[in-house]
Order: C-alpha cells, then structure tokens, then sequence
C-alpha cells in the first residue's frame, strides 16, 4: 500500500473553503479514478495566520498511481478541483509513503 501525503498551507480566512473542495470536488474525482480517500485533517491557525491542511489518499502501488493519474488528467472535474486549490493554497508539498514493516495494517 502507498500513501500520498498532501500537506498545505493556508490562510486561517481560506482554511473552510480549502476543506469544502476536498470534500466535495476532491474526494468524488480520486475516489472515480481509483485513489481510497484516507484522511483529511488540518491545524489550529498558527500565530501567522496560517492553517497547514493534510489529505492522505492510498492506493495499492505506483503502476496503480499511474493508471490513477491517466484517469484524471481524462476528467475535466481534475481541473477544477487543481483551480480551486491552487486558489487557495500559500505553499505545501506532496510525499509518498509506504508503511514501515512493523505498522499496522
């Protein structure tokens, strides 16, 4: 199994905007296009004014991955979705992890 991590920042005004178009742009178009949605999750403003926002998607290998991306760049939904949160977002990175041997499945 392999774990994309999405980690952003954004500004505490635009934190529930980011939210909503994971929830209602983001989970419909991965989920279609083969990604699992694990978790949302995000901060508590920092003294800057900043909220970091964290979407975990899984799925089961990087041959998966590519199938997965092959059906989103075939769905216009994609792209809003990467307009609204490019919009919103200050800075972030995206990582993949693989679960270490001893973790739970």
């Amino acid at each position: 199994m392999v774990h994309l991590v999405d980690t952003v920042d954004v500004a505490a005004e635009d934190a529930d905007r980011y939210l909503e178009a994971v929830r209602s742009l983001g989970v419909p178009v991965m989920t279609d296009a083969g990604a699992g949605f694990v978790s949302c999750a995000s901060t508590a403003p920092d003294p800057g004014g900043h909220v970091r926002i964290q979407v975990v998607w899984s799925f089961s290998d990087h041959g998966h991955w590519n199938l997965i991306r092959r059906n989103l760049v075939l769905d216009e939904r994609w792209y809003r979705y990467g307009a609204r949160l490019a919009a919103l977002r200050t800075g972030g990175t995206r990582r993949f992890y693989r679960p270490a041997a001893f973790s739970p499945s």
